[in-house]
């Protein structure tokens, strides 16, 4: 019997997730489980804000990659400094 064991939840899988052509879309897979914290904020910003769900996820995006940016460049400052 051979048993699959699922990567824990929020780690890359090992190169699938470092490569990104960049003349195709990305089809970025999301469930949202009944009972998960995120799924009701998912719910909440769809239905408060009236915006799609894709739409949702795509500015949690950038504001995420905005905090990560802002942090790289404040701890490059202070190996700088």
């Amino acid at each position: 019997m051979i048993t699959i064991m699922a990567a824990p939840r929020g780690r890359q899988q090992r190169g699938r997730s470092t490569e990104f052509p960049s003349d195709k879309a990305i089809r970025a897979g999301l469930l949202l489980h009944p009972g998960e914290p995120v799924r009701k904020a998912y719910e909440d910003l769809v239905t408060e804000t009236g915006i799609s769900g894709a739409e949702v996820i795509r500015q949690a995006l950038m504001e995420m990659h905005q905090r990560h940016r802002q942090a790289r460049s404040r701890s490059k400052l202070k190996e700088a400094g």
